[in-house]
């Protein structure tokens, strides 16, 4: 799984940065290695649940006060660490903000 941190920012949405996803979406598509991903609504929109002591507590926005947050993720059928992190240097926000990977858990 990769998940993608970033500042919320408009410069987002430039013209730019959306041919750029366009561009690893293509990518994507060539290698054949995606399973799923989407973009995540903005912080703002965010509920932290937690349970202390028993009782449920419910907080509005992230789980963690950071300048960068998780803005989406991608699943992706990758062949060893070194073919994620290719993949992962390719997406657009690799320069500005930072790509985690983590392999997912099977618990079959």
């Amino acid at each position: 799984m990769f998940l993608l941190y970033n500042t919320e920012s408009e410069e987002h949405s430039s013209p730019e940065e959306m041919a750029a996803w366009g561009r690893f979406e293509a990518l994507l598509a060539e290698c054949g290695g995606k399973i799923s991903g989407a973009a995540l609504q903005p912080t703002a929109t965010a509920t932290t649940v937690s349970i202390r002591n028993g009782e449920t507590l419910v907080t509005d926005g992230p789980f963690a006060d950071t300048k960068e947050q998780l803005g989406g993720y991608y699943v992706l059928e990758c062949a060893d660490l070194d073919d994620a992190i290719d993949l992962a240097a390719h997406i657009p926000w690799a320069p500005t903000g930072h790509i985690e990977i983590r392999p997912v858990l099977d618990l079959s």
